[in-house]
């Protein structure tokens, strides 16, 4: 196997790892669930540390990804309603897809180191920006909601969607993707 797809294979074991805790992610336990030697393992990381902090800014660097890749940059095609709804969608679709990562960003394990903490919080600071700028132009657009403080209608637009991942990954049977987005869709909506 090349040695960036072995390097994919083992920062994946060691992320499947990591709703156990951060202590259960050793060399032994992520050769182990990759199904490679110890040896394999070390010729591409030199040590635990170096492991997780590749992982860890794997993970980030992908979760920022698909939050961008989530959020309208406007509302030419769709109403902001619609477009919120929407961006709710793509964010709870994305955490059905890769739960660990996001388990780890909006369900952080015990030993989660700090430096990851608060990049994820220097990124959703960004995105708070972002949602709280989208907020004020869908306002606008919509007409009629003056009186509605964009801001901290931004706060709860991305609090709803952190509720929405956090609620599929620790009740998918009972909060379903199509639930949470039939609510925000209705939610949003009722704005008008």
């Amino acid at each position: 196997m090349p040695p960036e797809q072995r390097r994919e294979q083992l920062l994946d074991a060691a992320l499947s790892l990591i709703p156990a805790g951060f202590d259960t992610v050793t060399m032994e336990s992520v050769a182990r669930a990759a199904a490679v030697t110890k040896p394999v393992l070390y010729d591409l990381f030199a040590n635990r540390a170096e492991l997780i902090s590749a992982l860890l800014q794997r993970e980030a660097a992908r979760a920022t990804d698909q939050v961008l890749a989530a959020l309208p940059t406007d509302f030419a095609t769709r109403s902001p309603d619609d477009a919120f709804a929407d961006a709710v969608r793509v964010f709870v679709l994305a955490v059905v897809e890769c739960p660990d990562r996001w388990r780890l960003v909006l369900l952080p394990p015990e030993g989660t180191p700090h430096e990851f903490r608060a990049q994820v919080e220097r990124v959703r600071s960004g995105v708070l920006a972002q949602v709280e700028e989208l907020a004020a132009v869908g306002l606008r657009q919509l007409g009629g909601l003056d009186d509605l403080d964009s801001a901290l209608l931004g706060h709860a637009m991305l609090a709803l969607a952190e509720m929405a991942g956090r609620l599929v990954l620790t009740d998918p049977e009972r909060f379903t993707p199509d639930r949470l987005v039939a609510f925000v869709t209705r939610i949003a909506h009722g704005l008008r």
